[in-house]
């Protein structure tokens, strides 16, 4: 599978890291499982660096209606991926905007600037 997950339920806390092609198909596993976990609330750290995502469209659209789908059960949690390039960054500040009001999602090159994002996110999350 080429997203693999981590539910830290001590530290109220999702890891991912992603290998290879990823498809639309393994954002829902992905979803279903976390769901499962009962972590969907949880603020989410996804390493992108060795993966490659959807980016069509049609791919985006059927991300965001997860999300949609999600929100029935709760708001998800903010997630923060780390990306290898400046196309991948590029292509995912579009779902990032197609996100805009049902979750927080942010792409970033550096690891440092993603995990001080998230622990803030978190923080005012849980206050």
């Amino acid at each position: 599978m080429p997203l693999i997950t981590g539910v830290d339920h001590n530290h109220r806390v999702v890891s991912v890291v992603a290998i290879g092609p990823v498809t639309v198909a393994d954002v829902r596993d992905h979803v279903l499982h976390v769901k499962r976990e009962h972590g969907i609330g949880y603020p989410e750290m996804l390493d992108a660096r060795g993966a490659a995502f959807p980016s069509t469209a049609e791919d985006f659209q059927q991300i965001v209606e997860m999300v949609r789908a999600l929100r029935e059960d709760g708001p998800p949690g903010c997630t923060a991926i780390i990306v290898s390039s400046d196309a991948d960054l590029d292509s995912l500040r579009a779902l990032e905007e197609q996100l805009e009001g049902l979750c927080e999602v942010k792409a970033f090159r550096d690891e440092q600037e993603a995990r001080v994002w998230l622990g803030t996110k978190a923080r005012s999350q849980s206050a």
